[in-house]
């Protein structure tokens, strides 16, 4: 079975930004990007996916999302 993925977590860290700071610059709560950062969130919304695109000049959508299979990712 495929889930989606958010790559953030992952992205921040190679970007050296901490999830405050980027949570004030393109203006989102916190605890809404560390939710995104641990893949904890059922939905995606899409103003927020556009505002971290726009921030990291992210083109392609796959650098951000991914289809992982959960056998996969539990092992």
């Amino acid at each position: 079975m495929l889930k989606l993925r958010l790559k953030l977590d992952e992205i921040i860290k190679e970007q050296n930004i901490s999830q405050n700071k980027l949570a004030q610059i393109i203006e989102v709560r916190q605890a809404t990007l560390s939710d995104m950062c641990r893949n904890a969130r059922t939905e995606i919304n899409i103003p927020i996916i556009e505002k971290i695109a726009n921030h990291f000049g992210i083109k392609d959508i796959s650098n951000l999302i991914e289809l992982v299979d959960i056998k996969e990712e539990n092992q």
